[in-house]
């Protein structure tokens, strides 16, 4: 029997979902959609930076509130979302501190995108 979690994702779906998100901020570094775990789902990360895809959803599911001592980089922001209401799946996001976007402007527009997303 099929249960309603048990939905198959579409990886041309994530990757759009995350092309919306990175169109929102111009100080677009990475971003990355995991699940409980820290399994990576999906990621759209900047050629120019350092960081791997696996440590960025690991970053997603911890629970210290900023990972200083591992970025180690002030230039950029760290912002974390549940994406689902049943707290499943994890988004974290990385934006460039000195980028052209405002933070505050893009993130109306961001809990909208996560609000009316239909895939977890």
């Amino acid at each position: 029997m099929k249960q309603e979690n048990d939905k198959l994702i579409n990886q041309t779906e994530v990757n759009y979902f995350l092309f919306r998100i990175k169109k929102n901020f111009p100080n677009f570094v990475a971003g990355v959609i995991t699940d409980r775990n820290g399994f990576p789902i999906g990621s759209e990360i900047s050629k120019r930076l350092w960081i791997h895809e696996n440590r960025l959803a690991l970053w997603a599911v911890s629970k210290s509130k900023e990972n200083k001592d591992l970025i180690n980089d002030p230039n950029l922001i760290q912002l974390k979302f549940d994406i689902d209401k049943a707290k499943r799946y994890k988004l974290f996001i990385l934006l460039e501190r000195n980028g052209n976007g405002s933070i505050k402007n893009g993130m109306k527009p961001l809990k909208e995108i996560i609000k009316t997303q239909e895939l977890f």
